[in-house]
């Protein structure tokens, strides 16, 4: 896998290159982007800057790890589930996952198209804001792309949040670690000391909507591989090995089902922006864990400190 070269630069790279970016290279991340940790038993484990023994998140680990580090002021990141926002979130930089058909998707490989998006990981908020502005907007080739308005950065940075209603689910945030909760509750101080409006709401169906997610991906990250799996089953690490063969028991019955309740969560959060206009979490719901150094020659899975990394990130993909 990945012997081939491109015969040309995906959309958003041509884009970068015709503005006069400096292209530094390629950055490692989980295998096919199926977890959410950084573990790659193929070509090494991206480290934390802040502590080479802990997980840079994932599945954009390196570009995370890059802006983190020093070496690059902004990377390119892929999110699906999650993969922007949580290496951005264990690095302590910025990321953003945009609305779906916001940037383009050409040349970016199929691996989770119903869900995944192409986006900027930045040292600072106004880095990713620029390199969104860069990155967005109508492609010819991306027919997602064709109903958006105009890209706009107008009033991005200003202080003078006394027109932005903020919605926040008490309960849903209390769900991650006691020093993620902490942290939350001083920034939404902040938030309102800038003139935003708190609201507490309640989301319906979160649990539901994290299976339903859960199937999505997997099941279109499965027949994506599907022309790969039986030559190389073997060689993918243990991880990718479990996840795959959890995806392919699904049943088309399961996919479709995933999508109702995908239309019904669409329904569930119409509603909330009705009154407010943005929805307040956290990014993760753990800080980044420790690599298991019996992890790093072939993998692992642990599905359940997945489920607790990607508590936060299912709505935003769906």
């Amino acid at each position: 896998l990945g012997k081939q070269a491109a015969t040309k630069d995906a959309e958003v790279v041509r884009r970068l290159r015709s503005l006069g970016a400096l292209l530094a290279g390629k950055l490692n991340m989980h295998e096919i982007g199926i977890g959410v940790t950084g573990l790659n038993p193929h070509l090494g484990c991206a480290r934390n800057p802040y502590h080479l023994r802990h997980h840079t998140g994932g599945s954009s680990s390196g570009s995370a790890a890059a802006v983190a580090a020093g070496l690059s002021p902004v990377a390119v990141g892929a999110d699906g589930g999650g993969s922007i926002r949580i290496p951005a979130a264990f690095c302590g930089v910025f990321g953003l996952k945009a609305s779906l058909g916001r940037i383009s998707e050409t040349g970016a490989y199929p691996l989770c198209w119903s869900v995944a998006h192409v986006g900027p990981l930045g040292a600072t908020a106004t880095d990713v804001a620029v390199l969104y502005a860069v990155m967005a907007g109508k492609d010819e080739s991306y027919r997602p792309s064709l109903l958006q308005p105009p890209v706009h950065l107008e009033g991005f940075d200003r202080p003078d949040l006394s027109d932005l209603k903020i919605g926040i689910y008490p309960e849903f945030i209390e769900h991650a670690s006691a020093e993620i909760v902490r942290e939350c509750k001083k920034a939404i101080e902040t938030l309102k000391a800038l003139g935003a409006t708190v609201i507490e709401i309640e989301i319906a169906e979160l649990e539901a909507m994290r299976v339903a997610h859960a199937i999505t991906i997997a099941s279109e990250m499965a027949q994506s591989m599907d022309e790969f799996y039986d030559r190389h089953r073997t060689d993918f690490g243990l991880d990718v090995r479990v996840n795959l063969a959890l995806a392919r028991s699904f049943s088309s019955l399961d996919y479709i089902q995933a999508q109702r309740q995908r239309t019904r969560m669409m329904s569930i959060f119409d509603e909330l922006f009705q009154k407010v206009d943005i929805i307040f979490t956290p990014a993760t719901g753990i800080v980044a864990p420790p690599i298991r150094e019996a992890a790093l020659p072939r993998g692992e899975s642990d599905l359940s400190t997945l489920t607790e990394i990607m508590r936060f990130i299912y709505a935003g993909n769906f």
